[in-house]
């Protein structure tokens, strides 16, 4: 039987109106070729390939990041502060729930963080904490790409950039703490700054910025200090090349400072937050935190920042790019403050993240070989824009998000039985965290004051009862000098411990054994205490007589 008697015969037919293509079938019906539909989205709604593809690496990440477990330690403190503060109203102006600090002033620049996480805690649960640890990690890397394509479009350049910035900070964006919102903060306003030309979103965007950030944490300094830096290399710069300032130039920097400098005015303490974060950074209490220690080559960060650097010098050797006196300026004021304490190393890594994309872009360019007709077709496809690249962005973008703890909770809610409710909300935490030491402190209660290891104060806070009497949590700053030195002396059971527990009136001593193995072993042998209660991570000893009297209270 030849073709053209076939039933399912057929026939193609150009449209000399249209030039559009159709099928006919053989009942005469006409259907128009898929490949020569109209695309009839929006201009402004289509994306490229590329787009697609950085939609889908960032969707991952963000997905990776949700499944992070939550620390055991500063979360829960600021939790407990969020509570207090929506429960009572105000901010309170001296320390409020460790019996110890009693009288100690109470500058709580983090209020607006704290009290964010509480109520999203209040209404969704322990995975919204996941949910804002991820998105302002996500936010920064957001912002870093849509930096780093405006001068890239190389995606092995841009992915180098991104890991920097990863693993060099990697431990320090490991814990959930309200300096994650100041760093989304700060690489919001490093993309701005760096944008090629200079609009509205700088001139509104930075100073709004900066409001936010002087209520989220106190963290805030480092960004004048980026804007301060900027300023003096781009007013270098425009010294050397035209011998004069404009306000189109380095001037717009300055005015962008002095904006920022009244945004942040825009705090529950006005003018006075400057002193108050200054005394909080300079208290002696935080010599003892290893957090805070200088930067060496003996851990992680050192080795990721030191090799960062040599990357960064062996660009700037070969790159043809002109180097503005900005970029050393940063890197190496930065640097230094990162080698005096590791707290520092995060503000450091998204600039050395950005100067390393930069160059190395340049360098890219500059040493590639000529580029075939193959590979111009191969890119030109990437940045064709289409609006199914949109709809496989926005399908893959729910996918990302629903398959995460918070996303579950959305739609499927709690577990309500409650040996699973329990495995749940433990599944969401780090396996530090005390979950049964603090279910079983909660259910033997004890009285008076309670002797804790540093990192356990903030859960135990949280999870006891609103009167529970703890020696301090990780809010060092708040904690008298007296007292924090009485802290190591009993954790570390040096001599005179017994004699303290006494003198402060500790009925109960909750501490975890990686630590205080040594106190633990001296309580076991020690009469007057018992132990309680033992799991892997701790133990509980309780008095066998308590002290009556209340927590001795040092101003």
């Amino acid at each position: 039987m030849s073709a053209h008697e076939t039933d399912d015969k057929i026939r193609e037919d150009s449209s000399p109106e249209t030039g559009e293509t159709a099928v006919e079938t053989e009942a005469g019906h006409h259907v128009p070729d898929a490949s020569q539909l109209e695309d009839r989205f929006p201009e402004w709604a289509r994306l490229s390939r590329a787009s697609t593809i950085w939609v889908c690496i960032i969707g991952l990440i963000y997905a990776v990041l949700s499944y992070h477990p939550l620390w055991h330690t500063d979360l829960w403190g600021h939790l407990t502060y969020g509570r207090y503060i929506v429960e009572h109203g105000s901010i309170p102006t001296t320390e409020p729930l460790l019996p110890l600090c009693q009288g100690m002033p109470f500058f709580d620049t983090a209020w607006l963080s704290q009290v964010l996480s509480f109520m999203a805690f209040e209404q969704f649960g322990v995975t919204a904490m996941r949910f804002l640890f991820a998105l302002s990690l996500t936010v920064c890397v957001v912002a870093l790409v849509a930096r780093f394509r405006s001068r890239t479009d190389s995606f092995g350049v841009s992915l180098i950039g991104l890991t920097i910035f990863g693993i060099v900070s990697m431990k320090s964006l490991s814990i959930v703490r309200p300096q994650l919102a100041g760093l989304a903060c700060f690489v919001v306003i490093w993309t701005l700054l760096t944008c090629r030309r200079w609009n509205w979103a700088q001139w509104i965007g930075i100073p709004l910025v900066f409001m936010a950030w002087a209520n989220l944490h106190g963290s805030f300094p480092m960004g004048l200090a980026l804007l301060g830096l900027f300023w003096l290399g781009k007013t270098g710069d425009e010294l050397l090349r035209k011998r004069r300032l404009s306000i189109r130039g380095s001037m717009r920097y300055l005015l962008v400072l002095e904006l920022s400098l009244m945004a942040v005015l825009v705090n529950p303490y006005g003018i006075g937050i400057f002193p108050a974060v200054q005394e909080i950074a300079g208290n002696p209490n935080f010599e003892y935190l290893v957090e805070w220690d200088p930067l060496t080559l003996r851990i992680f960060h050192g080795k990721a920042m030191a090799a960062t650097a040599v990357l960064l010098l062996v660009l700037y050797r070969l790159t043809p790019r002109r180097i503005s006196l900005a970029e050393p300026l940063l890197l190496i004021v930065f640097g230094l403050a990162s080698m005096w304490s590791v707290r520092f190393l995060v503000w450091w890594t998204p600039i050395a993240a950005w100067y390393a994309v930069l160059h190395g872009s340049a360098v890219l360019n500059r040493f590639a070989r000529q580029r075939t007709s193959r590979d111009e077709a191969a890119e030109t496809s990437l940045q064709k824009k289409a609006g199914l690249n949109t709809v496989v962005a926005a399908g893959m973008t729910w996918i990302f998000f629903a398959y995460t703890p918070f996303a579950a909770t959305l739609l499927h809610g709690y577990p309500k039985e409650p040996e699973k409710a329990l495995e749940f909300y433990r599944s969401n935490l780090s396996r530090q965290t005390p979950v049964l030491l603090a279910q079983y402190l909660t259910e033997h209660e004890p009285q008076g004051l309670i002797f804790n290891s540093y990192e356990w104060g903030d859960y135990l806070l949280w999870t006891g009862p609103k009167d529970r009497q703890l020696f301090l949590n990780s809010h060092a700053h708040l904690v008298p000098r007296d007292v924090w030195l009485d802290y190591f002396v009993i954790a570390r059971a040096s001599d005179g411990w017994e004699d303290k527990l006494d003198r402060y009136g500790v009925n109960a001593v909750v501490v975890d054994k990686i630590y205080r193995e040594r106190l633990i072993n001296n309580l076991r042998r020690e009469e007057g205490w018992n132990l309680e209660y033992e799991d892997d991570l701790g133990a509980i000893f309780l008095r066998e007589n308590p002290i009556l009297t209340g927590p001795l209270v040092v101003n």
